[in-house]
């Protein structure tokens, strides 16, 4: 299990959509709190992929506005191959706390203000 969840962790998909996310929930013009509740409620394959398909349309109108960068195309294949391979609780736990973690350079830029 440890090299299971070390895999999912550090998968580079799931660190963009955790990115994304983050930036949904914590930028005051967005703070997308719906997409965290239908990503938490998801339990079935089928649930998290609404949910994700549910926080790109949100987030799509966003980053146009405010020049957000977007979660790659093939990334959003990698994620749903980790919820086939994984399953939906696991992925769901590591996108969600990459989301809330604090990044070094947001650190770093918040130790300067």
């Amino acid at each position: 299990m440890p090299n299971e969840l070390s895999q999912v962790y550090s998968d580079e998909a799931l660190k963009d959509f955790g990115y994304a996310l983050r930036k949904a929930l914590r930028m005051k013009d967005i703070q997308d709190y719906a997409s965290l509740i239908e990503l938490e409620n998801a339990e079935k394959p089928e649930d998290f992929s609404e949910a994700i398909k549910n926080f790109l349309r949100r987030y799509e109108t966003h980053a146009r506005r405010l020049n957000l960068k977007r979660p790659k195309e093939e990334n959003l294949e990698r994620l749903m191959n980790l919820v086939d391979k994984h399953g939906v609780r696991l992925v769901r736990a590591a996108l969600i706390s990459h989301a809330l973690v604090k990044r070094v350079q947001e650190e770093e830029i918040e130790e300067e203000i």
